[in-house]
């Protein structure tokens, strides 16, 4: 998958996503997840800069009624507490859409209620594998 294909998928993942939904992108550095993430914040409405939340770690955004997270973990040395002390748990469980970087730091019982992105290299530096897991609950 090219970048341009990568992109589509965020934005075809981004339009079933309801209030409370995870995304959880997995990858190693530099494989596209921020792409993927932008692509698919930008269809959800928001506009403007989106910068990598590596710094801040939680990005919240609005677009029209709906508070979007943009999480991202990397740099998280003891992930469980961290997210914990920063209340990135709360935004996990809480009614606003959630995308998160480097989840692959979160605990494998966080993983199951979502959709798990995994973004790998190919040996073609243009091309991506992509696997889309769904997970979220049934909805009634």
């Amino acid at each position: 998958m090219n970048q341009n294909d990568l992109e589509h998928l965020a934005e075809k993942i981004a339009l079933s996503m309801y209030p409370g939904d995870n995304i959880f992108l997995i990858g190693d550095l530099g494989v596209g997840k921020s792409v993927f993430a932008r692509a698919m914040l930008r269809k959800l409405g928001v506009t403007g800069n989106i910068p990598s939340p590596s710094f801040i770690i939680d990005a919240v955004y609005y677009a029209g009624s709906n508070e979007i997270h943009h999480i991202d973990l990397y740099r998280l040395e003891e992930a469980h507490r961290e997210l914990q002390f920063l209340g990135i748990y709360d935004a996990l469980d809480s009614c606003s859409l959630v995308v998160v970087e480097w989840a692959d730091r979160l605990e494998s019982e966080i993983l199951d209620n979502g959709v798990r992105i995994n973004i790998g290299f190919t040996d073609n530096p243009d091309l991506r594998e992509v696997s889309v897991d769904d997970r979220r609950m049934a909805r009634n």
